[in-house]
């Protein structure tokens, strides 16, 4: 379960009345890992975020994955909160903690030339999120469900926009956009994904539902869908203007659901196209789980493209993907035919999707075997041409998979001792 809470580590309740674009420096810890500008005393540019079995999560840095096993005793910086989502960006990494109704909590990192880690600083995303990722420079973060001032509407999707600095992460402004005359279906849409097109635009899945129960403190969660047999992407620019929707009814909507997140099911290629995934999550649909593909500057969905993912799989859907190199990305897979809002995805797959070629990952545990993963964790990595997985066994402590992309065969890399599970890794540089 996510802690209600949204207190920092030793922070005073004073610390509730903050504006968002706050750097909490009065919130810093006593402790000597959270003084000066290095955070930790290992170096490396693989950055791990892992979990104990007591839950408290830690940062822990290594100079490879493969080789010189890492214990948690003697390499780690305890994280003020748990159930953090990282995402990485050259030398950045932002970490962000999804409170279901209540604020949001940010957690910014630079990695130094000295190869330790610089701390830019706690931030609060009082507007909540669902949604988030990198654009033109800056952290983008997003919710549905914002009810209006006057209390008249709560179909708003609230963008906030995030500067990272060279010391702190601070709120550049927040932007409202009014969704339920979007496509003219009179629904709300969660935005999920957020791919960034290099030109001061981004694609961003829309997910259309029925206004669900508002939360405390604004946003709600996908309510009933009234058109399940359909996808629609949103070009949308830096102002949030939206400049073109894309459509079409051979997907369900390119979201995967995790209790009242969104998982994106978005991402782009290599050679700049987008391809559209949908885990068909609705029980509803009657399209199966598949992927459509939007090329470079184009005004639709090719027509051409269509590949049927559930085929390849046996029936079982997509949980959660990740982009690894070309049009080769990994995707998660539920464990079950039937699935629901917490059911597990320990199955895992390679696809060329310009190919649209399928192979299963061989040499992982089984996955009735796996404990990792079950909720927001288990974040893979791509780097130097090989995927980097992690996985906790049951009764094991966590370890990395090293998979090679050609042949989807993974051999085991280091075991993290003390570790209960990786919640994400990421490689950082100076480029």
């Amino acid at each position: 379960m996510y802690r209600t809470d949204f207190l920092f580590k030793k922070c005073l309740p004073a610390a509730l009345l903050l504006s968002s674009a706050v750097f909490l420096n009065s919130c810093e810890s006593n402790d000597d890992d959270f003084n000066g500008s290095a955070v930790q005393t290992a170096t490396g540019p693989f950055f791990l975020a892992v979990k104990a079995s007591s839950g408290t999560e830690y940062i822990m840095q290594a100079e490879s994955l493969e080789d010189g096993d890492l214990n948690i005793s003697s390499n780690i910086m305890e994280l003020p909160q748990t159930e953090y989502t990282w995402i990485f960006r050259n030398d950045i990494a932002m970490g962000m903690v999804y409170q279901q109704q209540f604020a949001g909590i940010g957690y910014g990192f630079r990695y130094k030339e000295d190869s330790s880690l610089e701390k830019l600083g706690e931030f609060m995303i009082t507007t909540r999120f669902s949604n988030y990722g990198f654009f033109n420079g800056q952290l983008l973060t997003s919710v549905a469900g914002q009810v209006s001032a006057d209390g008249s509407r709560n179909d708003g999707a609230t963008f906030a926009f995030w500067n990272i600095n060279s010391n702190s992460v601070t709120l550049d402004r927040t932007q409202t956009i009014w969704t339920e005359d979007i496509t003219g279906n009179g629904q709300q849409i969660t935005f999920s994904g957020i791919v960034d097109l290099g030109n001061g635009e981004f694609l961003t899945g829309m997910v259309q539902s029925s206004f669900n129960q508002t939360g405390t403190g604004n946003g709600s969660s996908i309510g009933d869908v009234a058109y399940p047999d359909s996808v629609w992407v949103a070009r949308i620019d830096k102002d949030l203007e939206i400049k073109h929707i894309y459509r079409d009814d051979r997907i369900s909507y390119c979201a995967g659901q995790y209790r009242s997140q969104v998982f994106s099911q978005i991402g782009k290629a290599d050679n700049g196209s987008v391809y559209v995934f949908s885990g068909s999550f609705d029980n509803t649909t009657s399209n199966p789980c598949a992927a459509l593909r939007i090329l470079p500057d184009a005004t639709e969905f090719d027509q051409d493209y269509y590949f049927n993912i559930e085929n390849e799989t046996g029936g079982y859907k997509i949980r959660r993907l990740w982009h690894m190199t070309g049009s080769k990305f990994c995707l998660e897979i539920y464990n079950d035919i039937n699935i629901t809002t917490i059911t597990p995805g320990h199955q895992f797959a390679i696809v060329d999707m310009e190919e649209k070629s399928f192979r299963w990952i061989s040499g992982l545990p089984g996955k009735s075997l796996i404990l990792s993963g079950a909720e927001t964790g288990g974040v893979p990595m791509f780097h130097d041409g090989k995927l980097y997985l992690p996985i906790t066994q049951f009764g094991e402590d966590a370890a990395i998979y090293v998979v090679n992309p050609e042949t989807a065969e993974a051999t085991k890399g280091i075991s993290l001792r003390g570790v209960y599970e990786v919640r994400t890794l990421g490689h950082l540089s100076h480029n």
